[in-house]
């Protein structure tokens, strides 16, 4: 009794832990807005209803229906979609109406009806959609980190400048074109609740699987942590100020994208602001050994992969080269007992049975990135990191399109799957592959600011971008946002960096599990709160 009973709390805590964990690409399911209003009806409706799961069912089917551009009976209120005030037509704001604009499937018809589904045919795509992760695991792991390697060893620049710019950008990509689909051809609005939602995600919740999947032990340095979570608390501060009025101005988006090239400017002067700063603070305060401004020793055995330390004042977060050396020894430093391998995608025939098993079952998704993304481990082709870089991102593209279109096959035949997909979407992330990928390859720098640098790209690239060309293309008319719940989004924000910058000193800065289960339990918070807040059985104490 106790064992099921643990059960389901654990089963409620993924589901409450990945409502919010899909925001950049089915804002739909943001918690927020009116879609509270129609969950919490359709759950009235459902209890006196002699067959609930068909009466759920129905509902999702509506709001899929209405998110695709068709006529639904389906109860649908997609929180992006709010009533236009007078104040907004006084402004001379525009939004598409229900009834006009352009009709925009976001997914293809799929092969199977959803009676085919729930006979039994939805396992193809609970398949495919495992195969689309493992395949996204392939196409970060083989070419896109190799290629921000590259790159980040032709521009001289540090492990965590390359996150925080490189791979935070490259990664981001696919959130950029979902959001330039919805606002040109979705009725839908971003709300306040999806941005905080998505940061919240990157920033504890990647991070502390980081830090739970390590295989050793990893010591982060204060200064890209705190430069970066300086950047994005101030251009978060002006989205919120440009959510007030519920619209975002032609100019408002620009100054959030010259934001973001201001962010990457002061990334090539990062050093010399790096010993800027500590130099201030040696002046303030005298280092002490305890002291949260000094940087922790080195790990005894850590390979050339590792993020080195280094004393106070000097450079943190050396370059790293993690593609091949310029040896005949490809396989050479030790990972956590195990051989790295830094060798070039092989389509050779294997020995060993299992081997050949697993080279036939990944042989589709091996093959067209081996024909068409030139490996830059490989001495011949490493002049085209470039081609590599882009080329892996339009299939990270590709898979995140596919993961979601078969996740959401999966939310219409049945609730239950509906939860599954949910979580499904929060584990192939490219965000949480990435990042962990580099931190098991000891860099834990550059994962933990891709994570930040992530959310510091969604603010200042991903959202404003799309406002932007959507304006330009209307004769500069503002385009609307939802600002509902922004007091209560940004107070839990804060709250929880404040907490999550706790948990890291507390930890002594040390990638461990306690600080990964510590930023995976605040995220679980974070999300319960905003839950509670959302179906009002808590009030905002502020307006």
């Amino acid at each position: 009794m106790l064992g099921r009973s643990l059960s389901g709390v654990l089963l409620w805590t993924l589901f409450l832990l990945t409502m919010s964990a899909q925001l950049d690409y089915h804002p739909e399911t943001q918690i927020g807005g009116d879609f509270r209003k129609a969950f919490k009806r359709e759950i009235e409706r459902m209890s006196q209803d002699s067959e609930p799961l068909d009466r759920a069912n129905q509902w999702i089917q509506g709001r899929h229906d209405r998110s695709s551009g068709s006529e639904s009976t389906g109860i649908y209120a997609d929180p992006f979609h709010t009533e236009q005030s007078d104040s907004s037509h006084a402004s001379g704001m525009t939004t598409v109406s229900p009834d006009e604009g352009p009709r925009f499937n976001r997914f293809p018809a799929d092969v199977f009806s959803v009676e085919q589904r729930r006979a039994g045919w939805v396992i193809l795509h609970i398949l495919g959609i495992m195969y689309m992760f493992v395949s996204l695991i392939v196409v970060c792991d083989e070419f896109f980190v190799p290629a921000v390697g590259v790159i980040m060893d032709r521009l001289s620049i540090s492990d965590d400048v390359a996150g925080a710019t490189v791979m935070a950008a490259g990664r981001s990509v696919p959130s950029v074109l979902f959001g330039l689909v919805t606002v040109f051809f979705m009725d839908s609005r971003v709300s306040m609740g999806g941005l905080v939602g998505s940061g919240v995600y990157s920033i504890l919740f990647v991070t502390g699987m980081c830090a739970g999947l390590s295989r050793t032990v990893l010591h982060l340095t204060w200064w890209p942590l705190f430069r970066d979570l300086s950047f994005y608390l101030l251009y978060f501060i002006l989205v919120v100020l440009f959510f007030l009025d519920n619209a975002v101005m032609w100019w408002e988006s620009g100054i959030l994208m010259a934001g973001y090239t201001l962010y990457v400017i002061f990334m090539k002067f990062n050093t010399q602001a790096e010993l800027a700063i500590k130099s201030i603070l040696h002046k303030l305060k005298p280092v002490q050994t305890d002291s949260p401004f000094e940087a922790p020793p080195k790990v005894s055995g850590s390979h050339t992969l590792s993020n080195v330390n280094v004393p106070l004042g000097e450079e943190t977060s050396p370059k790293t080269d993690f593609c091949i050396s310029d040896t005949d020894d490809k396989n050479e430093g030790l990972e956590g007992g195990e051989v790295r391998g830094d060798s070039p995608l092989s389509l050779r025939w294997p020995d060993t049975r299992c081997q050949q098993a697993a080279y036939l079952l990944l042989l589709p998704a091996r093959l067209p990135l081996w024909i068409t993304v030139p490996d830059v481990r490989n001495q011949k082709s490493r002049r085209f990191y470039a081609v590599t870089f882009l080329v892996s991102i339009l299939w990270i593209c590709v898979f995140s399109y596919v993961t979601h279109w078969w996740t959401n096959q999966m939310g219409e035949t049945a609730i239950a799957l509906r939860f599954m997909g949910i979580l499904v979407t929060a584990i192939c992330h490219p965000d949480l592959i990435t990042s962990v990928i580099v931190t098991r390859k000891g860099l834990p720098n550059m994962a933990v600011s891709s994570n930040v640098g992530s959310s510091i790209f969604s603010l200042t690239v991903s959202f404003p971008l799309p406002m932007l060309l959507y304006s330009l293309s209307h004769g500069l008319a503002p385009a609307a946002v939802s600002s509902e719940g922004i007091s209560c989004s940004t107070l839990l924000l804060v709250l929880m960096l404040l907490s999550a910058i706790v948990c890291i000193v507390s930890c002594k800065r040390k990638m461990n599990k306690a600080l990964g289960a510590s930023l995976v339990l605040l995220y679980i918070l974070f999300v319960i709160v905003g839950i509670l807040f959302s179906f009002e059985i808590i009030v905002c104490p502020l307006f």
